[in-house]
C-alpha cells in the first residue's frame, strides 16, 4: 500500500505540475503535508542540493523520499511515477506538433498554463523564502516581524551576494562556502 500511495503521489507531482522544477513544489510541499514523509524545512535543504545535483528537483526529493519510506525500491518507484506522464505528454505532442502549432485554441490554452505556472513559481518561491529567511514558518504579524527574521540568513545570502559579484570565484566553491557558513552560523 505504501508503494502505491509513493508512485500515485509522485504521480501527481509529474502530471499536473509545469513549468520546470520551481513548479512542482507546491505539490511537494502538500503531500509533506497530507503524508509527513518529509518535512517542509528537509524540502528547502534538499532544493539547495539539488542545484549541484543532476535531474529535476522533484527526481531528487523523490529520490530522498522513496529511499526514506521504502528504500530502494521506493526511490525509483518515486522516480518513475514522476517521469511517466513527462514521456507520455512529449509523445502524444511529438505525433501531433504540426497541428498543436497551428491550433489557435491550443496556443491559448497554453497562454493560460504559462500564466498558471507563473503565479504557481511565484507562490513557491515565497514559500521557501518564508521557510529560508524567517524563524517562524506561522503566519507573519506585523507587530513581530523583526522578531521572526532570521538574520543570520539575510547577512549570509548579502555576504555570498557580495563575494560572487566582486570575486572570480567558481559558484560549486560559493555554495559550499555557503553551506559551511550556514552551519557555523545556524548552530
Amino acid at each position: 500500500m505504501l508503494l502505491l500511495n509513493l508512485f500515485l503521489e509522485f504521480l501527481k507531482v509529474g502530471t499536473f505540475s509545469f513549468g520546470g522544477g520551481m513548479s512542482t513544489l507546491p505539490y511537494i510541499y502538500e503531500m509533506a503535508k497530507n503524508t509527513h514523509w518529509i518535512t517542509e524545512e528537509k524540502i528547502t535543504n534538499l532544493i539547495s542540493v539539488s542545484q549541484v545535483t543532476p535531474g529535476p528537483i522533484a527526481c531528487n526529493i523523490g529520490t530522498i523520499v522513496g529511499f526514506k519510506t521504502f528504500g530502494v525500491i521506493g526511490a525509483l518507484i518515486c522516480n518513475l511515477a514522476f517521469v511517466i506522464p513527462a514521456i507520455i505528454f512529449m509523445g502524444v505532442i511529438y505525433k501531433f506538433f504540426n497541428k498543436i502549432q497551428k491550433n489557435k485554441k491550443i496556443n491559448e490554452i497554453i497562454i493560460i498554463i504559462r500564466a498558471a505556472t507563473l503565479s504557481i513559481i511565484i507562490t513557491s518561491s515565497a514559500s521557501i523564502f518564508k521557510i529560508a529567511f524567517l524563524n517562524n514558518s506561522e503566519i507573519i504579524n506585523l507587530n513581530n516581524l523583526l522578531f521572526l527574521i532570521n538574520y543570520r540568513s539575510i547577512f549570509l545570502g548579502i555576504v555570498i551576494y557580495y563575494i560572487s559579484k566582486n570575486k572570480k570565484i567558481n559558484s560549486i566553491f560559493l555554495i559550499i562556502i555557503s553551506g559551511l557558513f550556514a552551519g557555523i552560523i545556524n548552530l
